[in-house]
């Protein structure tokens, strides 16, 4: 048990350290292209030159790719709590299980609207071209949708867990 408490002792700051790069790095690139670095929205292969791009499409642009940011801190969060009641020495517990089905679930979500920005990204980009938006199209990339699935095995162990918890107290009165 001590050592368990150790371990999600010396990960705390490692996870503060990773929230602090998350906010700076991630929430930097979604929001660089649209709203900081507007020039940079013309480097995309999909804007036409001639595009005349508007504030509210840059703010709409920020908002839609900020979202999947906002998913992912909220994981990372969940994580820095759970660490922190692991810490205190609190193991089996629905607040652990609970943690680790948010936890999962904003993973998922962080992903999955990872992969539909980047779906979205050609017709976003491409709204004010003289000849129209693109449609938007289908990327794949495995480590948006790594995220939906280890997103998913953390729900699943929040589930397993709140089952052997409820499991644990149904048998308590046995004994």
């Amino acid at each position: 048990m001590q050592r368990i408490q150790y371990m999600a002792t010396a990960l705390l700051p490692v996870m503060g350290v990773f929230c602090l790069f998350y906010i700076f790095v991630t929430g930097h690139d979604a929001l660089d292209q649209a709203l900081w670095s507007p020039d940079r929205w013309y480097e995309s292969r999909y804007a036409d030159p001639a595009a005349q791009i508007t504030a509210f499409t840059r703010g709409v642009a920020a908002v839609l790719w900020v979202l999947p940011v906002i998913a992912g801190l909220a994981a990372v969060f969940m994580a820095i709590y759970v660490l922190n009641l692991v810490r205190q020495g609190v193991l089996f517990d629905e607040r652990i299980a609970r943690g680790f089905r948010f936890a999962g679930l904003a993973t998922a979500l962080s992903g999955g609207l990872g992969l539909l920005m980047v779906c979205l990204a050609p017709m976003i980009f491409s709204w004010h071209n003289p000849s129209g938006p693109l449609a938007p199209r289908f990327y794949f990339h495995s480590d948006t949708a790594g995220l939906i699935v280890c997103g998913a095995m953390f729900w699943l162990v929040g589930w397993i867990m709140r089952e052997a918890i409820r499991i644990a107290n149904d048998n308590e009165g046995f004994v």
